[in-house]
């Protein structure tokens, strides 16, 4: 039956089967794995490098891929060195102290036959910012010794899918899927039919916090939106009550004006038509008058001077008469 190795066990498999372990991060059941070197952010698929005295950065929400320090050989050769004719693998689980920080780490195992630097990922789920320092320990490895029987007939690194043998630093994911899904053969929910703001609320943080402020913006948006509503309603209102003001009031200026205008033309045309017709009438009464003077005058042989003395002042006394009769008549 598989046994779990107890501290004193663990201890014997540093430098050969645990490489660069240290013998501080043993625990009674366990030994503590330690963060690596080589980081991969998947958010701006960007890879980093750490050193000692160094710290990583993980913001809220974000996931990277991280290396060990430690790196495990669980190979036949190496593992037979200590235990003969038997077998190694192990069960990696997040440390306690990371958990209460509030991130995100998934259990997994190493089979029987790996060999390499372990790869995992660790999300950032809290609403502060984590830092990692170098060398710091994050996973706990809990080491399984097998019996011949337990063992596997082929061990890992010996199958064609086995990618991650021999790994060193980071490497990436290698699952594929084609370039092109038909649509009819992709099974999905109605997720993407969901309000925008649940599926937020569902992502995990930062997203769920940023649902949360964008409900409560809605909310006093629709607050603001009635009252620029009600204020447009009073504006337009009393913008139409001003129009229709101002047209009532210009057309009543209007009306008055063209009462005026027409008053004032008939004045014109009144005061016109008096004078022009007393001048006509003075002018014609006086020529009649010179006239039978003139004749009088001819009649009994006065002589030219004289009537031409008589008609100049003649002449004079009508524009005279005329002059007075044009300043009378208003």
């Amino acid at each position: 039956m598989a046994k779990i190795l107890a501290d004193r066990d663990i201890k014997e498999l540093i430098g050969l089967v645990l490489v660069d372990a240290d013998e501080g991060c043993i625990h009674p059941n366990g030994i503590k794995l330690r963060l690596g070197a080589q980081v991969y952010f998947h958010s701006t698929k960007e890879k980093r490098e750490l050193r000692r005295g160094s710290f990583l950065k993980v913001n809220p929400g974000e996931t990277v891929l991280i290396s060990s320090i430690e790196k495990i050989d669980f190979t036949a050769d190496t593992v037979h060195t200590v235990y003969p004719s038997k077998m190694l693998m192990g069960f990696i689980t997040p440390t306690t102290t990371m958990m209460r920080e509030g991130i995100s780490q998934v259990a997994t195992k190493i089979d029987a036959g790996f060999r390499g630097t372990l790869n995992w990922g660790l999300r950032n789920g809290s609403c502060k910012e984590l830092l990692l320092e170098y060398g710091e320990p994050i996973f706990k490895l809990t080491i399984f010794l097998l019996d011949k029987d337990e063992s596997p007939d082929v061990p890992y690194g010996e199958r064609k899918e086995d990618d991650y043998q021999d790994t060193e630093g980071i490497k990436r994911s290698e699952r594929r899927l084609p370039v092109d899904i038909p649509k009819n053969k992709i099974v999905y929910s109605s997720f993407e039919k969901l309000d925008p703001k649940k599926q937020l609320r569902e992502a995990g943080y930062p997203f769920d916090h940023i649902g949360t402020e964008l409900t409560t913006l809605h909310g006093k948006f629709e607050v603001v939106s009635k009252d620029v509503a009600l204020l447009k309603d009073e504006f337009e209102k009393r913008t139409n009550a001003l129009s229709d003001k101002i047209e009532q009031e210009t057309g009543t200026l209007a009306g008055k004006f063209e009462e005026f205008r027409a008053n004032f033309l008939e004045r014109v045309s009144q005061v016109f038509n008096k004078r022009f017709w007393s001048i006509i009438g003075t002018l014609i009464g006086a020529g009649s008058l010179m006239y039978a003077v003139f004749s009088f005058l001819h009649s009994k042989n006065v002589g030219g001077i004289l009537l031409a003395i008589i008609a100049g002042g003649g002449g004079i006394a009508v524009l005279l008469i005329t002059f007075f009769l044009t300043r009378r008549i208003k």
